[in-house]
């Protein structure tokens, strides 16, 4: 299965049934002004790592799908661990998101939001915004650099902080060419979403200290978030690796317990 393609498939046809509501959507977006600094919250410094849960209810690296718990229990179960920011994945299908999931855990959170999805179009941000997220992320390799772009500042200049996914170096020379503050290097290849995280430690190299990075996949073990500290990157973003976890909250304490030496 191609993932990526897949997802992209499924966008296409939603945005038709979303496209009659931009307008109200858009009207609302722009009267928001209360979001949280999601990219402020995920860099703790150069000497420790920031962890990012995502609360999802299928995992399909794992082909499991959790059992139908609470999404306010998943939350403070998170939020006991020590997360600086919670991660949404919103795309039903592949994840068993929605929109109302980010609405639930915004109206609730003491700390940012993000809803990670597939963005193809300004009318998703919106829906993004109006939702209650406080950030939202654009895959480098689903949409054509002007696309990107266009998408990028839109979402940037209504107030979001926008997190960039790159998986090549090919992407993130075109994310770098945006000037993008915020970068999230997914070790996970997009249409097989098989991960390995020495793409983190190779992508980094090329990225300023002044960039905001988390890396995300394939951080199954303290040892393997100790090479993402030690790579430079400023957090970690954690997906269906929680999901292996009997008590998440340990390991994201473990994870946060690390100092560079």
């Amino acid at each position: 299965m191609d993932y990526l393609n897949s997802i992209l498939e499924r966008k296409r046809a939603d945005l038709k049934k979303l496209l009659p509501l931009e307008g109200k959507l858009r009207a609302s977006a722009i009267q928001r002004n209360d979001y949280a600094g999601f990219r402020t919250a995920a860099d703790l410094g150069e000497t420790r790592l920031s962890v990012i849960p995502e609360i999802s209810r299928v995992h399909p690296a794992l082909r499991l799908r959790e059992a139908a718990q609470d999404i306010r229990h998943m939350y403070g179960m998170f939020l006991q661990g020590g997360a600086q920011g919670i991660s949404i994945a919103v795309e039903p299908e592949v994840y068993g998101g929605s929109w109302d999931m980010v609405s639930t855990v915004s109206r609730i959170s003491s700390i940012p939001v993000m809803a990670r999805d597939v963005f193809i179009h300004p009318a998703m941000i919106c829906q993004a915004i109006v939702s209650g997220a406080d950030a939202v992320n654009l895959v480098a390799a689903a949409l054509p650099a002007k696309d990107l772009s266009e998408l990028y500042r839109m979402a940037s200049g209504l107030g979001l902080d926008v997190m960039m996914e790159v998986h090549t170096l090919k992407e993130l020379e075109t994310v770098m060419d945006l000037e993008a503050e915020f970068i999230c290097i997914n070790n996970a290849d997009p249409h097989t979403l098989q991960a390995n995280p020495a793409v983190t430690e190779k992508l980094i190299e090329e990225i300023p200290a002044s960039v905001t990075v988390l890396s995300a996949g394939g951080i199954r073990t303290v040892e393997d978030a100790r090479r993402m500290l030690d790579a430079g990157a400023n957090g970690v973003l954690l997906q269906d690796e929680l999901a292996r976890m009997d008590i998440p909250q340990d390991f994201m304490e473990a994870i946060l317990a690390l100092r560079t030496d």
